[in-house]
């Protein structure tokens, strides 16, 4: 069982996700309409991943990472006005309307970035060229600046134990396929 929780304020935009995440055969560990809950949920499975809207019942996916920075990794899932608003280290973020692809690369990205794997080694030139990429897609797909996308790359590069390039390799191969 994968250790996705899902939290929305909206009942129905809730049923849409968890639908769209069992046509991929992934079945959430729980869903929420508040954070708090999200919060406990996250904690007695030692961590884990949170689809969230940007507002929830009782606090924003702001405030809901930072209340999970060392547990889990949200993404959220709102319009992009709504995702302008949100900065944090563990907040990965994907602008609606999202292709279900786009989805499921963001989601398959956080669940590898959370597991270690083994570094490859790189020349200096090709670590820069793929880390600039890296930075592009994120920035693109997921409405991050370039210093989110870059503070994004460096904290999980250190949570997983990994380079940074292949870091950045990891988030490249899962949006380009």
């Amino acid at each position: 069982m994968d250790n996705i929780v899902v939290a929305f304020a909206n009942e129905e935009a809730q049923r849409r996700i968890v639908r769209l995440l069992e046509s991929g055969g992934v079945s959430p560990a729980g869903c929420f309409f508040s954070g708090a809950d999200a919060i406990r949920t996250i904690r007695q499975l030692g961590g884990g991943i949170v689809v969230c809207s940007f507002k929830l019942r009782d606090m924003t996916a702001v405030e809901l990472a930072a209340n999970l920075r060392d547990l889990g990794t949200l993404l959220v899932v709102s319009s992009a006005a709504n995702l302008d608003f949100c900065e944090g280290e563990n907040l990965f973020k994907l602008a609606t309307p999202a292709a279900r692809s786009d989805f499921f690369a963001s989601l398959d990205l956080l669940r590898r970035l959370e597991s270690r794997s083994h570094p490859r080694p790189h020349r200096a030139e090709d670590e820069q060229r793929l880390i600039r990429r890296a930075k592009e897609l994120l920035m693109d797909i997921n409405r991050m600046t370039e210093a989110e996308a870059h503070r994004f790359l460096q904290k999980r590069s250190m949570d997983t134990g990994t380079r940074l390039a292949e870091t950045a390799q990891h988030i490249i191969d899962r949006y380009t396929y």
